[in-house]
């Protein structure tokens, strides 16, 4: 009877087991879903906005088409972050995909620009939280091996979307209708809450919550004022009123910092960015955040406007540095388990700032040194940002993990926003610098300048001398973008310099705890 007993009980172990696998296997499926639809949007929209332009009209609005979504996607991270550590990430989780769908179902039945532009607001909503939770839920589900092991194909998910969206998306609006890159979000958003809902099974805690009103009111106003402020006024960043709005943005964000220190349950824990670890993470985030975005930007207008390269090859420039960052992914995760976080980012930082040296070492690059650039760049990001989400995660309990998780993509969308900002100022001051010391200035002016050499007509229609000068003065201001994407990534590199040292399970908040 006892070796029946026996038997039956290493049976039902053995069930149990399997059980949970296939849980996590499905949990797997549904989170890269869902990082697939996030990517898929955000690559897919650009090859089919003259398509909307040409269908809707508004084109002295169409850039609030992308500014409303940056908005609405970034602001409310930590708040949606907090409430799933509050309330369980299942549930939040499964709202904010709701909203994204139901956002894009809407998008695509927009009859003019100004309801396009409020469902994108709308879909961005959903995307603060579609992301942040999903990596919150893989940090929840998966050990710290099982994480450091999986956390590439995460990763591979949008290297595969920056290849695939541009081309998807030129496929759609040649043979159906720009309304499918929208639609398209629908069914997969749908399969996303289906399978998570089925397979995620949570323990939340029950216990009364205060959600810290005053803290996310303060927040929102100062980080919509900061971001506004940089979409709108990028050109003039110095001007008497983009000074007056950031010294405001500043007020309120230090005033959401004072009050941080007596919430009762403050929607950014001002103990996570006493920990050594977290805000390095935080911080190596957002310079990251800005050397990426700052090159997803302005790569492509060297490629089409300097080297005089088609819109399609502009789209794909950036693809080496999107398809490193999985590799260097797959293989960080199992090195930081046997030599630690420290080595690991010390690396990564390394190759970020050689890749950024290649970009302006023979002052105009060539295509070559272009792609051996972003490559280095994204096997670099994919050791020292992957690596470190990783450790910020391990670094504390499950009460604190969302505000945690959200707090380092919060970090890397504003270092993005900001980033782009100051390069676009620093590029459109050096074209003014160039176009007067050029002579020119009476006759063009510095849309003239940008405009002749990104369209390929009037390219073709430019003198050869005046073709050669514009391409001089361009590509000198460019070149002048890369060297302070270089100072970013200097910068990026000293910083993790400061990831303490040690084996990763030194980190991990239960060692901590028992220490």
């Amino acid at each position: 009877m006892s070796s029946t007993a026996s038997s039956g009980a290493r049976d039902s172990e053995h069930d149990h087991a399997q059980k949970h696998a296939t849980s996590k296997t499905w949990v797997i499926i549904a989170v890269m879903l869902a990082m697939f639809l996030a990517a898929l949007d955000m690559t897919i929209i650009g090859t089919a906005m003259p398509s909307i332009i040409g269908d809707l009209h508004g084109v002295s609005i169409y850039s609030w088409v992308f500014s409303a979504y940056l908005l609405t996607s970034t602001v409310p991270i930590p708040l949606f972050a907090k409430l799933s550590d509050m309330y369980g990430r299942k549930k939040l989780f499964i709202i904010n995909s709701a909203i994204f769908t139901i956002g894009s179902l809407l998008c695509g039945v927009s009859n003019n620009m100004p309801e396009l532009i409020a469902f994108r607001a709308l879909q961005g909503i959903g995307a603060a939280g579609v992301l942040p939770i999903a990596l919150t839920i893989v940090g929840d589900v998966f050990t710290l091996e099982q994480r450091a092991r999986i956390q590439g194909f995460f990763s591979a998910v949008w290297g595969i979307s920056a290849i695939i969206g541009p081309l998807l998306g030129a496929f759609i609006v040649e043979y159906s209708s720009w309304r499918y890159v929208f639609e398209i979000n629908v069914p997969i958003g749908i399969l996303v809450m289906i399978v998570l809902g089925l397979t995620f099974k949570e323990h939340a805690s029950h216990k009364a919550h205060k959600l810290d009103w005053l803290g996310t009111l303060l927040l929102t106003m100062g980080v919509t004022v900061l971001l506004l402020t940089l979409i709108q006024h990028s050109d003039h960043l110095a001007a008497p009123y983009s000074l007056a709005m950031f010294a405001v943005a500043g007020i309120l964000l230090t005033a959401f910092g004072f009050w941080e220190q007596r919430a009762k349950e403050p929607v950014l824990p001002s103990a996570i960015f006493r920990h050594r670890m977290i805000l390095v993470a935080n911080l190596v985030s957002f310079f990251g955040g800005m050397i990426l975005f700052g090159l997803i930007s302005y790569i492509p207008l060297f490629v089409q406007g300097v080297q005089g390269g088609s819109p399609t090859l502009a789209g794909h420039a950036i693809t080496p540095m999107l398809v490193g960052w999985p590799l260097a992914a797959l293989v960080g995760g199992p090195l930081i388990m046997r030599v630690g976080y420290r080595i690991v980012g010390v690396a990564g930082g390394t190759l970020i700032a050689v890749g950024s040296w290649i970009l302006i070492a023979t002052g105009a690059p060539h295509t070559l040194d272009i792609d051996a650039g972003l490559l280095l760049i994204g096997l670099g990001m994919g050791l020292t940002l992957t690596g470190l989400l990783i450790a910020a995660q391990n670094a504390v309990a499950w009460n604190l993990r969302g505000a945690v998780t959200g707090s380092n993509q919060f970090f890397r969308t504003i270092g993005g926003s900001i980033g782009v900002a100051a390069l676009g100022a620093i590029l459109n001051q050096q074209m003014a610098t160039r176009v007067a010391a050029s002579g020119l200035a009476a006759k063009v002016n510095l849309n003239s300048v940008t405009e002749s050499l990104l369209t390929a007509k009037a390219r073709a229609a430019l003198a050869p001398s005046i073709r050669a000068a514009f391409t001089r003065m361009f590509g000198g201001a460019l070149h002048d973008v890369f060297i302070a994407s270089f100072v970013f990534a200097v910068t990026l590199f000293a910083l993790v310099l400061f990831i303490p040292g040690g084996k990763a399970h030194k980190h991990a908040a239960a060692h901590q705890a028992k220490s």
